[in-house]
């Protein structure tokens, strides 16, 4: 499989089968996402004065229905396999709002301050999420 002028490229012994292209750019694209959700766990991670402290238990990416992300309360952090079209910045708001979580369980004053001195703009963030990803 290869990504070339905007176009995806697939390569299969069943050309002729819908059904087995489907899967293969599925598997191609839940790939990517581990990838670059991986990358932007770690980038986003830094953003805190201890980030070994906001490291999930686990991280797992599957395709979601309403939500962007969410924090188990074990630190198990979920996200949407959708993330991957979304800009990076909007990215990173994401994963850095669910890793707010792991300090703070709730959507109350002390996870919005937490959320605010690690990432100042956020608001912006979130708009253009929800500009750009509906």
């Amino acid at each position: 499989m290869k990504l070339a002028r905007g176009y995806i490229n697939v390569a299969s012994v069943r050309p002729n089968n819908a059904e087995a292209t489907r899967e293969l750019v599925e598997r191609w694209f839940l790939d990517c996402a581990r990838q670059k959700l991986r990358e932007r766990l770690e980038e986003s991670m830094m953003r805190f004065p201890e980030p070994e402290a906001f490291r999930p238990t686990g991280l797992t990416i599957r395709q979601l229905e309403m939500r962007w992300g969410s924090m188990s309360p074990a630190g198990r952090l979920l996200l949407n396999r959708r993330l991957i079209h979304a800009p990076i910045d909007a990215i990173d708001y994401v994963i850095t709002h669910e890793l707010c979580h792991i300090e703070v369980p709730n959507h109350g004053n002390a996870f919005f301050s937490l959320l605010g001195r690690v990432m100042p703009d956020w608001e912006k963030r979130k708009r253009r999420l929800e500009t750009m990803m509906v």
